[in-house]
């Protein structure tokens, strides 16, 4: 997978939380007893902290606004390529979604590593990553259905491209994030001074700042979509044992310690001239956004306001 994929599937993880997250308020709705909330009660409390209580009303109006229009719109999206694939006989096999479970985990330790990776930070089980592959896969076979590409193409890029289908490397890191430069020096300095960076991580752990959490990150592949570019990037050029900082990222400062380097397996040979295949073909395909968008379309999709009257088209 090339590192412009890695971005793009970065994104559509973002997406796939979003749906999660209403599914699952759909879900506890769907199971709630028709007398746990009253036909006129708008202030049914749905979590309480000392005297205050949040009231699904305002947890629903707080979720639509988050991820509303993103959700319903992909909701629609998962409609109308599941009647299209349908219509047009494409299944997703288990072999195709095989190849993408691994070319997803191929940065980690192993499948097991990847899915808690998912699971700790976006929430998303086995289940949630299957489905996403699946709608994907299917997009994607219905945006280069008819398009050709012949061996000779997947040897001319290949050899256009080795860099793409090396091994790479891992790298095992730790991070401490701190809000000011002076912090993220001193911490350097104490680790110049002697101080076991590991000592410092249990000292800092947990501390949550922004995006991020100083501790262990483990074993990341070298151009990770999930850590920020700018840790990575200064990650890639450290040897075993160095430590760097500070590094800016969002609103404060990193320093981060390479614990260990290893190389990562090839995938082999006809994996990598599928991969080549499909890379090509898209690249020749109308965009993917553009399908869904056709698709959306063919099949009538319509948003409807409050009042079931439709709204501006999609």
């Amino acid at each position: 997978m090339t590192t412009r994929e890695k971005g793009l599937w970065a994104a559509v993880i973002i997406l796939t939380v979003s749906v999660t997250a209403l599914g699952g308020l759909i879900m506890l709705r769907g199971l709630a007893k028709p007398g746990d909330i009253s036909k006129d009660d708008g202030d049914h409390t749905v979590a309480e902290i000392g005297q205050e209580g949040i009231s699904e009303e305002q947890w629903v109006a707080e979720l639509k606004k988050r991820y509303g229009a993103n959700t319903l719109l992909q909701m629609l999206n998962r409609k109308a390529v599941q009647a299209e694939t349908k219509r047009l006989g494409i299944k997703v096999t288990q072999d195709d979604l095989q190849q993408v479970l691994e070319q997803e985990s191929r940065g980690y330790a192993s499948a097991q590593a990847y899915f808690e990776e998912m699971q700790q930070q976006f929430g998303l089980g086995p289940v949630d990553l299957r489905n996403e592959a699946e709608y994907r896969i299917g997009l994607e076979k219905i945006a280069t259905q008819g398009i050709q590409i012949k061996e000779a193409e997947i040897d001319e890029y290949w050899k256009q491209h080795p860099e793409e289908f090396t091994a790479g490397k891992q790298i095992k890191l730790a991070a401490l994030y701190v809000p000011k430069v002076e912090e993220a020096e001193a911490l350097l300095e104490r680790v110049k001074q002697g101080e076991r960076f590991d000592a410092l991580v249990q000292e800092f752990s947990g501390q949550p700042f922004g995006k991020n959490t100083s501790g262990q990150l483990g074993w990341v592949d070298e151009y990770d979509p999930f850590q920020p570019e700018a840790i990575m990037k200064a990650a890639r050029e450290l040897s075993s044992g160095d430590v760097a900082g500070p590094i800016s990222v969002n609103d404060g400062y990193a320093v981060i310690y390479v614990q260990d380097i290893r190389l990562k397996a090839s995938p082999d040979k006809e994996q990598i001239r599928q991969q080549i295949r499909r890379s090509l073909a898209l690249a020749q395909a109308a965009p993917l956004e553009d399908v869904e968008k056709s698709l959306r379309d063919k099949y009538g999709a319509r948003i409807l306001s409050d009042k079931g009257v439709p709204s501006a088209s999609l």
